[in-house]
């Protein structure tokens, strides 16, 4: 069987603790919609986030830790780092919960504002339990708001709803990265553990949305405002560009597969 295990951070550090809301329940909706029932969901939160969508798959597990609150005077960096390391806890909670009530066999996380196919319980539960696990090379990405969708081959080097794994393989992931203390990015674990690829696309990424505290518009802009665009490093940054992302229109097959919609 397949657990979800969605960290969600506090109304505490959420800068629109009601937008958060609706995001969290959509991404719920999507979660929900395997075609294979035989799944579980744990949202592990310091508070319940206040939705009218329920689930009998649904688990809510209270994190009794501090949540990481900015500091007077704090760096942005050290605020990123704690936010990271509250995402991370919460996993950690939720796979020990999933290992200890249900007969787990893979654990896939999930971010609080993303989509994912509703094909991805019915392929795992099906794979006959010999794959370490897989990483989701293909997905899309959505910027809040917009008509249109991109599709990229990098999708687990961007988002954390990329990792599906069996549970005792998940202490893998943290620790490795200065920054993301659930390192999401890893295809190859210690001792040479290599995960498999996803054979389809599996997600789609919510960004920009005013409650991503990584990839923000600000941040949007940042990575993408560089200077030299006629340069040769300019000219070879658009080529990958290029190559890594594609222009989607967003069909009526993609609304129905990851419960796809916009919030209005």
């Amino acid at each position: 069987m397949l657990t979800f295990v969605i960290p969600v951070k506090s109304e505490r550090v959420s800068s629109d603790w009601s937008q958060f809301c609706r995001l969290f329940e959509r991404t719920l909706i999507s979660v929900c919609n395997q075609t294979d029932p035989n799944f579980k969901v744990i949202v592990v939160c310091h508070e319940l986030p206040q939705i009218d969508f329920i689930h009998d798959s649904i688990y809510y597990l209270h994190a009794t830790f501090e949540p990481p609150v900015s500091r007077p005077s704090e760096t942005k960096e050290s605020i990123t780092k704690r936010r990271e390391i509250d995402k991370g806890e919460k996993i950690k909670l939720g796979v020990a919960y999933a290992k200890e009530n249900f007969n787990t066999d893979y654990i896939m996380t999930v971010d609080s504002d993303d989509f994912i196919s509703n094909r991805i319980a019915d392929y795992v539960n099906n794979s006959g339990n010999h794959v370490n696990g897989w990483h989701i090379k293909k997905g899309y990405i959505y910027l809040e708001g917009k008509n249109y969708l991109f599709s990229t081959r990098k999708f687990s080097d961007l988002c954390g709803s990329s990792i599906i794994v069996k549970p005792e393989l998940i202490e893998h992931f943290f620790g490795t990265d200065p920054i993301f203390y659930f390192d999401h990015k890893l295809k190859v674990l210690n001792n040479n553990i290599i995960l498999s690829e996803f054979p389809f696309a599996g997600g789609i990424y919510s960004m920009a949305n005013g409650e991503n505290h990584w990839m923000s518009f600000k941040t949007l802009k940042g990575l993408n405002n560089h200077s030299g665009w006629f340069s040769k490093q300019g000219i070879n940054r658009i080529y990958r560009k290029i190559q890594n992302y594609s222009f989607r229109f967003i069909t009526e097959r993609m609304q129905n597969e990851f419960s796809f919609y916009k919030l209005e």
